[in-house]
């Protein structure tokens, strides 16, 4: 992101590999319970957060960003950690992966992630938010054979053409499976991304 220049985007996508409720409940992330997973680099939350601040500076106002976090992050608001004065929670999409329920937890079993919206100043809904369809409680399956981590390509698709037109920018630092890639591309965006550990799995 430090290559881009400021305010060049409406819209950046950010899932960080973070570790926050695994070291909380000390599940670990290693070894063949986790799968691909363990192969994927950890981000600490200090790392995570000079990315929020990096993806501020790209955002032209009033852009957005698309924070994926667990569960436990969203309970701890750990997207708080992120100055208001640069980025402002706006509003939160549940995500149902539809999945038998699984995934880590003392009370309630994980089934899918949550999306937090937050937007630069100024502001501002009605003229930088088009789809007023789209729901707070999202369902939709996945492949993860793809991808440990992979993402909603409906959702994601619903998200960009709200928030952006033909042609602008769409950025995504640690893109995975680069299902934002080829969402932004099926809608005539523009896409800049990347990811560490799956850079050569796609074209």
């Amino acid at each position: 992101m430090r290559s881009l220049p400021d305010a060049c985007t409406p819209l950046v996508f950010f899932d960080p590999q973070h570790r926050s409720i695994l070291d909380k409940l000390k599940f670990g992330n290693e070894g063949e319970r986790q799968r691909g997973r363990a192969r994927l680099p950890q981000m600490s939350d200090d790392f995570i957060d000079e990315c929020c601040i990096e993806v501020a500076r790209i955002l032209m106002p009033s852009g957005y960003l698309m924070l994926w976090s667990d569960k436990y992050r969203l309970v701890e608001g750990y997207h708080n950690r992120i100055p208001r004065k640069l980025l402002k929670p706006v509003d939160r999409i549940a995500w149902d992966n539809m999945r038998q329920p699984g995934g880590n937890g003392y009370r309630s079993r994980h089934c899918g992630d949550d999306l937090i919206v937050l937007q630069k100043r100024p502001i501002r809904a009605r003229a930088t938010w088009r789809d007023h369809g789209i729901r707070d409680r999202w369902a939709e399956k996945v492949d993860r054979k793809l991808h440990p981590h992979i993402k909603p390509h409906g959702l994601i698709t619903r998200l960009i053409a709200a928030t952006t037109e033909a042609g602008d920018l769409v950025v995504d630092p640690a893109a995975g499976s680069f299902v934002v890639m080829h969402a932004a591309h099926q809608l005539g965006r523009e896409f800049i991304g990347c990811d560490l550990a799956y850079c050569g799995a796609e074209p």
